[in-house]
């Protein structure tokens, strides 16, 4: 279980596209609160001024985020070079309590600090977090219903890093490893960097190298026992109900699948976009 906090988790890039998400996901958060009023949180004096302020908290959530995510990444480059599952979820958690920080002192100042208390803070970030989760997952849920068929991909761009007993760990990319193949006590990884074809060889087992690579996100599957493929360079050879024998697209180097695997890939290599 512990292996898939180490697998390789895609970090959001600073693109114009990202960073209108994240506001976006705040104006949201503010049309939520003014519309369904969550924990009491609602606009009692029935002025404008009262209302901007409420909507404020959502663009406040917004920019809290952006420095989160966006700025430190940036000022700190190598703390976020390797980028893993476990390491999301702890560095996401601290997001959440940094918004929920700011939010509680800029709640605490509108209100000249009548609530400031450690005990008003938790509730302000359980808020943050329940409102923030509930708009979130209406948002980025619509995006994947939309791209849905790219979801398997979606490490294909990402960097892995591959750790063997006795060995120096290895960086490689996803979109750059074709298959990968036992050899007795070493797999060989056949890579393809700007249009020319390697090998890496790495003493290792087919097992340990699915430990590492093979996750709900990676475009990496195993297909038989001597073999894991990058499912976007393969394509159907010949196919039955009980076996499959795959190739390279445009290329020779044919794969046999064996008949556990059989349905599973048949389906990624038909349905994929």
């Amino acid at each position: 279980m512990l292996q898939y906090f180490e697998t390789p988790f895609p970090r959001p890039k600073h693109s114009k596209q990202n960073v209108f998400w994240v506001f976006l996901i705040g104006v949201l958060c503010s049309i939520f609160i003014l519309i369904f009023k969550p924990f009491n949180i609602e606009n009692n004096t029935g002025t404008l001024y009262q209302d901007l302020l409420l909507f404020s908290l959502g663009i406040l959530f917004s920019v809290s985020i952006y420095f989160w995510d966006f700025i430190i990444p940036q000022l700190f480059p190598k703390s976020f070079k390797k980028w893993t599952l476990g390491r999301a979820i702890s560095w996401y958690s601290l997001m959440m309590l940094f918004a929920g920080a700011l939010m509680f002192l800029y709640k605490s100042y509108l209100g000249g600090f009548t609530d400031f208390t450690f005990k008003e803070y938790l509730y302000v970030c359980g808020r943050v977090f329940l409102i923030s989760i509930t708009v979130s997952f209406f948002v980025l849920g619509l995006i994947s219903y939309l791209q849905k068929s790219k979801i398997a991909s979606i490490a294909s761009n990402e960097i892995c890093f591959l750790k063997a007993p006795n060995a120096k760990e290895i960086q490689l990319y996803f979109n750059e490893i074709l298959y990968i193949e036992s050899d007795d006590n070493y797999v060989d990884i056949h890579l393809l960097k700007n249009g020319k074809r390697s090998k890496e060889v790495v003493r290792s087992s087919l097992k340990n190298v699915e430990d590492q690579l093979v996750y709900a996100t990676s475009p990496i599957y195993r297909c038989h026992r001597k073999y894991l493929i990058n499912f976007k360079y393969f394509e159907v050879m010949e196919s039955s109900s009980r076996s499959m024998t795959i190739r390279l697209k445009g290329g020779d180097a044919s794969i046999p699948v064996s008949k556990k695997y059989v349905a599973q890939i048949r389906g990624l290599l038909t349905t994929r976009p």
